[in-house]
């Protein structure tokens, strides 16, 4: 019997030991989720693209409007996928058809807009200032501008730590000044 609970004891030492030398799931993910986004930049050449808040940024097109800024409300098409290439977000019909625009809030935040789920990804607002109307982009987003450890798989099929792409035409743009005067009328 002595042997017995001194084997045991030794098994549970052993799996205790084994157990807390590993990182914690979180950490894991992210550092998962860190090498899944390198090898993406990597294979598609966009090492270069990198600005100062994280996201990488690629015009596929520039646009030849007003440059994007803070307050504006930007009317898009866009269809933002993970890694994987699974779309989790997008203005298409089933079809692939894009027939009508969404409104983009950039940097505006209250209870109306932010129910739009793309409304809370911080690196689209970043994203956004970078565009001129009239352009299409690229967008590699990390979790950390995104939805970052909060799992959202059973609501929008992104799991926690997931960097996302984006690509986004900007058909135009209304200033503060514009949108309001569009609701005087």
């Amino acid at each position: 019997m002595k042997q017995f609970l001194f084997i045991l004891g030794l098994i549970s030492v052993f799996t205790v030991t084994i157990t807390s030398c590993k990182p914690d799931s979180l950490t894991a993910l992210h550092e998962d989720e860190i090498a899944a986004r390198d090898q993406y930049i990597k294979a598609h050449d966009l090492a270069n693209y990198k600005d100062a808040s994280g996201i990488y940024f690629k015009d596929s097109i520039i646009g030849t409007g007003d440059s994007i800024k803070s307050g504006y409300l930007v009317k898009i098409y866009y269809k933002i996928s993970l890694l994987t290439g699974v779309v989790v977000f997008t203005s298409e019909d089933k079809y692939g058809h894009n027939y009508e625009e969404h409104n983009f809030y950039v940097d505006v935040s209250n209870d109306v807009v932010n129910q739009s789920p793309i409304q809370q990804i911080a690196g689209l607002h970043k994203a956004f200032k970078k565009m001129k109307v009239g352009g299409t982009a690229i967008m590699v987003i990390p979790s950390e501008l995104a939805f970052q450890a909060v799992d959202k798989s059973a609501t929008y099929g992104i799991p926690r730590f997931s960097t996302l792409i984006a690509t986004v035409y900007a058909k135009r743009a209304y200033t503060p000044e514009q949108q309001k005067e569009q609701q005087q009328q």
